[in-house]
């Protein structure tokens, strides 16, 4: 039979554990990955994940603060434990020593755009021999793409300098998340010189990553809002919205 001392001091533990959690902040830093995640003209972040972060940390009660940072600057930042994450952010084999994830929050799927002359076509990894693809500095594509030998991997910094690359020939195709290709192409009026094929590379699923070791109890908070965010629907909603208004 539990005594009131001992009922007592349960409780103790229990509201210090909460209290502990959110008490603190959290700084994540954030990339330019639009329509996802980027910075607008007030220096402010704004895109659907951005929108859908923020709801999570704001249902968890965590204080947070966005930073926004080149992809590489974020990634080792993180791993460093100079901020406490990143997102969006694969999970892959070469990575789980370093980082601790939270549930999936969304579904990225990596298509390849090409010049709407190209006759490239994609079904399996082996259609890609000797083709040179462009791709972002530091960023995973899984992990059989990105240990491949079959063809070149030529990397930048952004999405626009991949277009740009493409347009002038220098890559064969660029290897990007549908609708972050999408959203630049049409920006900069590139969408009606391109096609996009059909079959992804692969389906990625974005977390939020966070520096290994130190953040199991936000995680856990933030999964539990997360799986409760997937089954009533409001990610969907919040993805669907937002792709209907800007495309």
């Amino acid at each position: 039979m539990m005594t009131k001392k001992t009922l007592f001091a349960f409780v103790s533990i229990f509201l210090f554990w909460a209290n502990s959690v959110n008490a603190q902040y959290i700084v994540l830093g954030y990339v330019d990955f639009p329509p996802y995640e980027f910075k607008d003209d007030d220096d402010k972040p704004r895109g659907m994940l951005v929108t859908i972060v923020q709801t999570l940390f704001e249902r968890a009660e965590i204080s947070l603060v966005l930073k926004y940072l080149p992809f590489t600057r974020a990634y080792i930042s993180t791993k460093r434990g100079e901020i406490d994450g990143l997102f969006n952010f694969y999970k892959t084999e070469n990575r789980l020593d370093s980082f601790d994830y939270t549930e999936p929050i969304i579904r990225n799927p990596l298509t390849f755009f090409v010049q709407k002359s190209s006759a490239m076509q994609f079904d399996k990894l082996y259609d890609l021999k000797g083709l040179k693809i462009g791709i972002i500095r530091g960023y995973s594509y899984g992990t059989v793409f990105d240990e491949s030998q079959l063809f070149i991997r030529e990397a930048a910094d952004s999405h626009e300098s991949n277009f740009y690359k493409l347009m002038h020939g220098r890559i064969d195709t660029y290897l990007c998340d549908k609708l972050a290709g999408i959203h630049v192409a049409t920006k900069n009026n590139l969408m009606s010189e391109l096609r996009i094929l059909p079959t992804p590379l692969i389906v990625m699923d974005g977390h939020i990553g966070f520096t290994k070791g130190k953040h199991e109890k936000v995680i856990n908070l933030i999964d539990r809002i997360i799986i409760a965010m997937h089954r009533n629907g409001e990610i969907e909603k919040i993805v669907n919205q937002y792709s209907e208004n800007r495309f």
